[in-house]
């Protein structure tokens, strides 16, 4: 685990920021591709996968949407696992990696430092933009019950997020808590990074820490698994509604290219309904695939900013 570098922020317009989170769909500005960019004809996709779980369990998983997504692109796909969310990040600016898997708020950073473009997110039945929720939880050895107990005993407490980049493991609580006036790099005995949303939960169950970070389906899940009580691990705050996660392409490539990857996203969950079920169903629960845009994520990027984390 990973120890947060210290640093001092102010900032006034958290809350004006986190509400400014919009679940705007739709196809961003098409970009042509540049000089030196990606070739025409493309001769393998090469998928990067965040570790926002196990990540061989999520590559195994995957493993039916590699083969969807190779007869309806017609190009062998590869799968680029990741030790972290800047790992995929990375690979994408170094031009190891055409397709990838982003949180909300890597999605924003890869956007700014390797051309990303969103193209899909999960959806409901009915063809909107899904949701989800982060989430503070403890366990009941620490004593606290809400975020007002963690501000008025931060001193002594001990917290973990997912990743740097991770949206509902770091940045929407860490917003929340400098929100109500809780500085983590100054007010926590000592903040972490555990890797992943699972590693936080379960590191609040071992006592590592008193207060963890993690996506709120990602708590139901272990708690639904046996892996965790929530008699003994509870949650003490949720957030407000984050937009699903998106697939991003790099920015580079041939349009026609990038439009055949998105409309075999769009397809999958009617051309490939158990590929679908068995990957985007197992961790976020989406219904459907719906075309966004950059724009859809502009919320949590005036929140990273406001955070100083952009």
């Amino acid at each position: 685990m990973l120890t947060i570098s210290g640093k001092s922020k102010l900032v006034l317009l958290i809350a004006v920021a986190v509400l400014t989170l919009t679940l705007l769909a739709g196809c961003g500005q098409a970009k042509k591709e540049q000089a030196g960019g990606a070739s025409q004809e493309t001769k393998v996709l090469r998928v990067g996968i965040i570790p926002a779980e196990d990540i061989e369990e999520m590559v195994k998983v995957f493993e039916p949407v590699k083969q969807y997504l190779e007869k309806e692109t017609g190009i062998p796909i590869e799968v680029f696992k990741a030790t972290d969310y800047t790992a995929v990040i990375e690979a994408m600016r170094a031009k190891k990696v055409e397709v990838a898997y982003f949180g909300p708020f890597s999605y924003v950073l890869a956007a700014k430092r390797a051309n990303a473009r969103a193209i899909v997110a999960g959806g409901d039945a009915d063809g909107k933009l899904a949701t989800y929720l982060s989430t503070l939880i403890t366990h009941k050895d620490s004593g606290l019950k809400s975020v007002d107990d963690v501000k008025a005993r931060a001193g002594e407490l001990t917290i973990s997020f997912v990743d740097p980049a991770s949206t509902s493991g770091h940045l929407i609580p860490r917003g929340h808590l400098q929100s109500v006036g809780i500085n983590v790099d100054e007010h926590f005995k000592e903040a972490v990074f555990a890797g992943g949303h699972d590693a936080s939960i379960l590191a609040v169950k071992a006592r590592k820490v008193d207060v963890g970070a993690a996506a709120y389906h990602v708590y139901k899940k272990t708690v639904e698994k046996g892996l965790v009580d929530q008699e003994d691990v509870f949650v003490i705050w949720k957030s407000d509604p984050i937009p699903r996660s998106p697939v991003a392409v790099r920015g580079d490539l041939d349009e026609a290219l990038i439009k055949k990857i998105q409309q075999a996203f769009l397809d999958m969950p009617q051309k490939a309904p158990e590929a679908f079920k068995q990957f985007e169903g197992r961790w976020e629960k989406n219904e459907s695939y719906v075309a966004v845009s950059d724009e859809t994520y502009e919320g949590i990027r005036k929140l990273a900013i406001a955070l100083g984390e952009l």
